[in-house]
């Protein structure tokens, strides 16, 4: 582990003195830097993180450049993606001297909805409606929840359906009684939701008064995407597009003896 930290620290300073090929930030190592960062404890990670910022402060165009790093954080399908270090870097640009008030308009706006739902928080709680009329919350079960946000004409949540229908890890956690899985279809087309096939262990799950997509109770660029919450229904994962990571996160989280909210997200942050 000191091995990876000094490793990443030692990137950090080529980044910072290096004369580079855009905009004096060595694009490739940034990359690499925050990869990782990844695979380090989430303090270090921000650590590391928040340095390369101030690092570049004194080169507004550089500082422009690692910016944009961190937006990339933000999206599900990036492969820098992830949502703790995207929120901190946010926090971090919209505190520095180098933007002006018009250029951070857009880091606030983003950063606003990052914080909605952050890891580590409490989930906000939707009522959802079941192919039977029944009205059901979100958060009323004790255990712990996976949250699979999806819509009926997006292809790639077809494919995660009928690999979801193949996961006996996910399907073992469920029948064991340790683990709630709830399908969220966020649109409004009723009739298509009710035909959606699904596990019979994953509870089908409606949208109906549209909290997700119209009032913004959850902020989702694409789908599918999955939320993993705690027993005590605070945000362990967000915004996961691979199920395969899901179901390893869940693994580790079913194994864990610790079941404090904090100390099991600090746990998934290395995916």
């Amino acid at each position: 582990m000191k091995k990876m930290i000094l490793s990443a620290l030692t990137a950090l300073l080529c980044i910072a003195s290096g004369q580079a090929q855009f905009f004096g930030v060595d694009t490739d190592r940034l990359s690499t830097l925050i990869t990782s960062a990844q695979a380090l404890p989430q303090d270090n990670a921000v650590l590391i993180l928040n340095s390369t910022l101030k690092a570049m402060e004194n080169d507004g165009k550089a500082y422009r450049k690692v910016v944009e790093f961190v937006e990339r954080m933000g999206d599900p399908a990036d492969s820098l993606h992830n949502e703790v270090l995207y929120t901190e870097g946010l926090k971090n640009v919209v505190n520095s001297f180098v933007l002006s008030n018009s250029e951070k308009q857009r880091p606030k706006a983003l950063l606003a909805l990052a914080q909605k739902n952050a890891i580590g928080s409490m989930a906000t709680d939707i009522e959802y409606a079941t192919p039977d009329g029944k009205s059901n919350q979100l958060l009323t079960s004790d255990k712990y929840k996976l949250v699979f946000f999806n819509d009926i004409d997006c292809d790639a949540c077809a494919k995660v359906k009928e690999a979801l229908a193949q996961s006996t890890a996910l399907s073992d956690a469920v029948k064991g009684g340790l683990l709630q899985v709830v399908s969220i279809y966020t649109g409004s087309n009723e009739k298509a939701w009710k035909k959606s096939q699904l596990p019979a262990w994953v509870i089908n799950g409606w949208d109906k008064k549209q909290q997700v997509e119209a009032a913004e109770a959850y902020v989702l660029s694409t789908t599918p995407l999955f939320y993993l919450l705690s027993r005590d229904g605070k945000v362990l994962l967000k915004n996961e597009p691979s199920l395969k990571r899901v179901e390893s996160a869940i693994g580790r989280v079913l194994v864990s003896s610790n079941n404090d909210a904090t100390a099991l997200a600090k746990m998934l942050f290395n995916k």
